[in-house]
């Protein structure tokens, strides 16, 4: 096996789409026919890589009629993996009316050294050649020199080893659940939670803007991270704007509430919008005097500290307001009974604030 990164794949596509992509008959291939630009349009809206496969029609090659069949068969866990993760794409590499093939020259001039490439796509053992590419970014590319017979285990491993999503990360991610939440409860800071996979383009988008400031920062100061490739995990009916097709998976948890999140959103967002849910916890956690006591007993807030003017305000994480009152004295009273229930942040016009948690 040979794996070819950042390769010009661009240019490889258009050459490979000269062939007159086809398919095979309905029994030999469940791979569909379209162009280019239709199979990434659906990659794209689906969420999900690109698998290409370049070879011969199954009668003429031995080889990718093994290879379909291994990838075709329902029963294996190979098929699973491309059903669960990959937009399909065949390329014959003649077309079965005109027999008209493709320059081998040229071939081996887009996809790696000249003169071995050329040598080995002289070999009728070459096919099937295979690609995983990311629809959103198609220099995000890994090729797979099949040369030939290979065991379904060898297919299986290219195909479920895509690049990796932690590449360039800055970014101290968790993958162990309880290590997160120990963490966040030592240092009294909210966890942030990434269901994302690796064959999924918004995932390698939205994990490539974490990384980068501004959100960098925010991230580093006021979260622990936690990342799960567990899609057993996804509930759709929490996450804003999901579907089946909106990964990554992001909520924000209080670590001594784990069941709950504070807010939850799916898919691909901009900046802006990470940025808008995020800055309500970065408020300080730390009282501004020692003597301040904030505590809700019952249905009642109360507060007390040693400041008989100031103005108190309540909002959700995501910075709305639910109340406000203005102490007079050195303590007040709120009824709570009407509050959101979970993490409130209560604020001071002194300019001091305090997360509290509303059962």
């Amino acid at each position: 096996m040979n794996s070819l990164k950042n390769l010009p794949v661009l240019a490889l596509l258009s050459l490979v789409l000269s062939f007159n992509a086809s398919v095979c008959s309905a029994a030999d291939l469940v791979w569909p026919e379209m162009d280019k630009e239709d199979i990434f349009k659906i990659a794209i809206e689906q969420d999900r890589f690109v698998l290409l496969f370049v070879g011969n029609y199954p009668e003429n090659c031995s080889h990718c009629r093994r290879a379909l069949e291994y990838f075709n068969d329902p029963s294996k866990q190979l098929r699973s993996f491309i059903d669960d993760n990959y937009v399909t794409w065949f390329v014959p590499y003649y077309d079965r009316v005109t027999g008209r093939k493709n320059d081998l020259e040229q071939v081996a001039l887009y996809v790696a050294d000249y003169e071995y490439t050329k040598y080995q796509l002289g070999l009728t053992t070459t096919f099937p050649i295979l690609a995983v590419i990311n629809p959103s970014d198609p220099e995000d590319f890994t090729f797979f020199w099949s040369s030939g017979s290979k065991t379904e285990k060898q297919y299986y491993d290219f195909i479920a080893a895509p690049p990796d999503l932690f590449a360039g990360q800055q970014l101290t991610w968790h993958k162990d659940k309880n290590e997160a939440f120990n963490l966040a409860k030592a240092q009294g800071k909210p966890v942030f939670k990434l269901i994302g996979k690796s064959t999924s383009p918004n995932t390698k988008k939205v994990m490539k803007q974490l990384t980068a400031e501004p959100l960098k920062s925010m991230l580093d100061k006021h979260f622990i991270l936690w990342f799960s490739a567990d899609v057993s995990e996804i509930n759709l009916n929490t996450y804003a704007e999901a579907s089946a097709y909106t990964f990554p998976y992001i909520s924000l948890i209080d670590p001594d509430e784990p069941d709950e999140s504070l807010l939850s959103l799916s898919g691909y967002h901009t900046v802006e919008t990470f940025e808008e849910i995020m800055k309500p916890f970065t408020v300080s956690n730390e009282w501004v005097a020692l003597d301040n006591f904030v505590a809700v007993s019952g249905n009642t807030l109360h507060i007390s500290n040693g400041r008989n003017n100031e103005r108190i305000q309540v909002f959700t994480m995501a910075g709305q307001q639910v109340a406000s009152i203005r102490k007079n004295g050195y303590s007040v009273t709120m009824d709570a009974s009407s509050f959101p229930k979970g993490m409130l942040i209560i604020g001071s016009s002194s300019g001091w604030s305090q997360k509290i948690v509303i059962q």
